[in-house]
């Protein structure tokens, strides 16, 4: 599967709080994107996590 980027803006402010965020859980900005997905949309990824993918 090819892997894609997905990117926004957003303010000076808000990169700080979620790169603050992440640092806190220990993972990366994209870790805590994922992990609030999921926990949002339990089942947004379920194609990908039959598959096996990341």
């Amino acid at each position: 599967m090819q892997r894609k980027n997905v990117s926004f803006p957003v303010s000076e402010d808000e990169h700080a709080k979620i790169k603050q965020l992440a640092a806190k859980q220990r993972m990366t900005i994209k870790q805590l994107l994922i992990d609030a997905l999921n926990k949002l949309y339990p089942d947004w990824n379920k194609e990908e996590k039959e598959n096996g993918s990341k």
